[in-house]
């Protein structure tokens, strides 16, 4: 099996994306902290799909789901299909309800990225704006960003999601509203660990830069059609630290 791809290697490449970029928009679960790293996502999804299967209306495909996000999202695109009817409106909102409590108290024990914060640092102080755009709720990306320190680096957008989970990436809609006004696409780079990331900048017409602390999670990216994958935030922050204003 060939090795998960890197940007050890290539250093200048992740130089030259910074160095075009004028504005930054970062994931935030994964690039910027663990957002469940005291708080197990499994737990949350279990309390979601039991609220779905207590009303009747469960996905079945994702009854033993770990990821509350995909739970979220595909009950949903089913409130969606069946017009909100049969209690599928309640059942969604209940959802959200949920999440959104749990994500909360699950950023007062997110473990930051190692090097995220200095990499923060180093592009602010390079001038370049700082955005976020996060299938996360907003007040979790503000609370993670104040206890790292960095929360005054984001002179941009900071976008979490919205009652309309369908509008989740891979939707571009959360990084169409963090895109800094004026500034063409091309001058932004995102920054994300996981496929739906890379389609939604895909879809905008952003460029993108992959990172992921797993193999596997590289293999991933990978995968999805992912060029250009870095294995920790340091490499971001040894690439930007001397980029010039």
């Amino acid at each position: 099996m060939p090795p998960a791809p890197t940007t050890l290697a290539a250093p200048n490449a992740m130089r030259k994306a910074l160095s075009r970029a004028r504005c930054l928009v970062l994931d935030l679960d994964g690039p910027v902290a663990r957002v469940f790293a005291g708080e197990p996502a499994g737990d949350i999804a279990r309390v979601m799909l039991d609220i779905a299967e207590k009303d009747g209306c469960l996905v079945e495909a994702l009854r033993d789901s770990t990821d509350p996000i995909a739970v979220l999202y595909a009950h949903t695109q089913e409130k969606e299909a069946r017009d909100g009817r049969g209690g599928w409106d309640e059942v969604v909102a209940k959802m959200h309800d949920a999440l959104d409590a749990y994500e909360r108290k699950a950023a007062e024990s997110a473990v930051p990225t190692p090097g995220a914060a200095d990499f923060i640092k180093a592009c602010r102080d390079s001038g370049r704006t700082l955005a976020v755009a996060t299938n996360n709720h907003e007040d979790v990306a503000i609370r993670i960003l104040e206890r790292l320190l960095v929360l005054d680096c984001f002179d941009g957008r900071i976008v979490g999601r919205s009652r309309d989970a369908t509008l989740m990436k891979p939707n571009p809609d959360s990084l169409r509203r963090a895109k800094a006004p004026g500034v063409p696409v091309e001058q932004h780079l995102m920054i994300g660990d996981a496929g739906t990331d890379y389609r939604a900048a895909l879809a905008l017409g952003m460029p993108f830069y992959g990172y992921h602390r797993s193999d596997s999670g590289r293999r991933r990216l990978d995968a999805a059609g992912v060029k250009s994958i870095a294995t920790s935030m340091t490499e971001f922050y040894r690439a930007a630290r001397d980029l010039g204003r």
